[in-house]
């Protein structure tokens, strides 16, 4: 499982803005300025006890990443060039009408797969608190 920690910044309607906080390690990274790691606002449905302000722990299973990561790049890359190989009996021109007709087609696909993929959101579930031990305390 990913788990990442965040905050609920408001809920409406069973729906909650969460602000997720970066990994540590981006602090470091060279490359956090393009990523866009300077924070994360999603969106996504929650439990009705929860409430803006409160802390909240983000959980995805690591297949359901990969799943997505495959939708995302393959579908339309696979696409594309099966689009671009229909056409390039009729010349170049064709073959790349067919390759940007692909893309376009794989695109779509992945927007509509991506919306009926509901299990792949996160969970979100209340931060754990820890409270201070009794231990030391005198008796």
């Amino acid at each position: 499982m990913i788990a990442r920690r965040g905050r609920i910044l408001a809920v409406q309607d069973g729906m909650a803005t969460i602000s997720v906080d970066t990994p540590a390690a981006c602090a470091s990274c060279g490359s956090r300025s393009a990523c866009g790691s300077t924070g994360t606002t999603v969106r996504l449905p929650v439990a009705a006890a929860l409430r803006a302000g409160d802390d909240v722990t983000l959980t995805l299973a690591e297949g359901a990443l990969v799943r997505g990561a495959l939708r995302a790049y393959l579908l339309p890359t696979t696409t594309l060039l099966l689009g671009a190989i229909a056409l390039s009996a009729f010349g170049d021109l064709a073959a790349v009408g067919g390759a940007l007709s692909g893309l376009g087609v794989g695109l779509i696909a992945q927007r509509i797969l991506a919306r009926r993929a509901t299990c792949a959101s996160p969970a979100v579930s209340p931060a754990p608190t820890f409270e201070p031990s009794p231990i030391g305390e005198p008796t």
